[in-house]
């Protein structure tokens, strides 16, 4: 799995545990080192999957879920979104994951999408694209 999957495949699926916008949950794992522990660990455990990093932030976290059932269901699409708009800024500014993650989930867009009820996450990606370059 390529950095940038990884990274936003964890913020996705942790988003859609505790029901917080992924956006938000970008800048806590940011903040907490979470971004840098991932991308450490993948280059000792390569042969990882999503489930051992949710682990690994799960015994920092003890988390939980805290959302509704059926709150948050949509994770899937948008990691799959967020993953294709991360390489479309990635190539654009010649960024690599880490900066092209950050560019989205700093975003004003990102923060709509991460928010099941505006249906963003049912978008294109250029129209995501198009709409955080014009911020």
């Amino acid at each position: 799995m390529d950095q940038r999957t990884l990274l936003v495949s964890c913020v996705e699926y942790y988003s859609d545990l505790k029901a917080i916008p992924s956006d938000k949950v970008f800048a806590a794992f940011e903040r907490a080192g979470f971004l840098k522990m991932i991308l450490d660990s993948q280059q000792l455990f390569p042969e990882m999957g999503i489930d051992f990093y949710i682990g690994m932030v799960d015994g920092l976290t003890h988390l939980e879920s805290d959302s509704s059932v059926g709150e948050n269901t949509h994770h899937e699409e948008r990691t799959a979104l967020a993953a294709e708009v991360v390489s479309m800024l990635m190539k654009k500014h010649k960024m690599n994951d880490l900066e092209g993650c950050k560019l989205y989930y700093g975003s004003k867009t990102a923060g709509q999408v991460s928010e099941e009820r505006t249906g963003f996450y049912k978008k294109a990606a250029q129209e995501i694209f198009d709409l955080i370059e014009a911020e």
